[in-house]
């Protein structure tokens, strides 16, 4: 009995170290920082996608916000618009925007007005497409600690190099553009919430099929933009024609008394 406790001791001793040498390292970049961030800020340099991970977009542009405090913010799925600060990203989808809605409601002052550029894509309502949605349970975070795998990747960091091992990110200059970055300095966030170095993500054809329950996170995120009283302008990257698409969002916008505006494809 004694000998299975102990064993069950160095067990978890082991787990427990492991855990915290791929916390600290954090290979992949599983867990937000925002050490990065405000070295790119400071040193007015761009701040690569590497230093950041996909999972950690909400997060990240949450505190960019948080910052800048912004009177005119954009959610928009390439993150291309440069009016104010881009919440946007990749992946962005309705319950993204519900998200990110309440989250902006939740950080903004009761009485501030914000002007809110929603800029849909097609891809938001086909049903193949994922809905936008990032969160992380704390089952997943546990097993990318305990990961053999994470912790020989961390190793792998810990030889490399010490500085990207143990503060996350290292200053370089690419192409004679400062770049915060992990290694690789391309594609790279701007101040404003912007992305450059990926080329925007279009919808060559309509989807075959149109995802009816995806508008309502849609209205919900537009229903709290109503209620604080702010300004919001409905957008559509170019899109291939689609009536359903441009039929519903445009009524949708209209019943919350805003517009919303399709730009076509170019020929």
């Amino acid at each position: 009995m004694r000998l299975a406790l102990l064993l069950a001791g160095i067990v978890v001793a082991v787990g427990a170290v492991i855990a915290a040498i791929d916390r600290i390292v954090d290979p992949k970049d599983e867990f937000y920082s925002g050490g990065a961030l405000t070295e790119a800020l400071e040193s007015n340099c761009l701040l690569a996608d590497d230093a950041i991970h996909s999972r950690s977009y909400p997060e990240f542009k949450r505190d960019l916000f948080a910052r800048r405090r912004a009177k005119t913010v954009v959610f928009d799925s390439n993150a291309a618009m440069k009016r104010g600060v881009n919440l946007g990203f990749p992946g962005f989808g309705p319950t993204t925007l519900l998200n990110e809605m309440q989250a902006l409601a939740r950080a903004t002052p009761q009485r501030r007005r914000l002007n809110v550029y929603v800029v849909t894509n097609v891809s938001w309502f086909d049903p193949e497409a994922s809905s936008g949605t990032f969160d992380t349970s704390f089952g997943d975070k546990a097993r990318y600690l305990l990961s053999p795998w994470t912790f020989a990747s961390s190793l792998d960091l810990m030889r490399r190099s010490r500085t990207l091992a143990f503060t996350g990110w290292e200053k370089q200059r690419a192409g004679g553009t400062c770049v915060v970055d992990r290694g690789k300095p391309s594609p790279a966030w701007r101040a404003d919430g912007t992305l450059v170095g990926r080329p925007p993500q279009a919808a060559s054809t309509a989807p075959a099929a149109f995802a009816w329950d995806r508008l309502t996170s849609v209205d919900q995120a537009l229903a709290i933009a109503r209620a604080r009283h702010w300004r919001v302008v409905g957008l559509s990257e170019p899109n291939p024609r689609w009536e359903t698409y441009e039929r519903e969002l445009r009524a949708l916008f209209a019943k919350h008394g805003y517009r919303w505006r399709i730009r076509r494809m170019q020929a």
